[in-house]
């Protein structure tokens, strides 16, 4: 059984900015551990801007199913939704390390 065309593209969607949001928020993570604030919020700005175009891609699906159109079911299909949890995770929790980064350098008021 061969994927359809419009699924493995989907996917590899999924994959490439999801997975450009993860390494945005791991950047970001790194330089908050240096001090460097500006630089890992614009990271997390950009994780932002990735996920933003993988959500795009996760609601055309969604919406495409809700109207009767199914989606095929694969592997890779199962992993670049995979990848797009991860991406919404780091994102989510470079934050917060970044918050807590800066409380220990006293940047943050408690």
């Amino acid at each position: 059984m061969s994927l359809s065309e419009g699924t493995e593209a989907v996917s590899f969607g999924l994959i490439l900015h999801s997975g450009n949001a993860r390494s945005y928020g791991m950047e970001a993570i790194s330089l908050a551990k240096s001090g460097e604030w500006d630089k890992a919020e614009e990271c997390v700005e950009k994780g932002k801007e990735e996920l933003l175009l993988a959500q795009k891609t996760h609601a055309d699906m969604i919406q495409k199913e809700a109207g009767g159109d199914k989606t095929e079911m694969s592997l890779l299909l199962m992993h670049s939704e995979d990848h797009f949890m991860m991406g919404q995770l780091t994102i989510d929790l470079a934050n917060e390390v970044i918050d807590i980064y800066k409380k220990l350098e006293g940047e943050v008021k408690k």
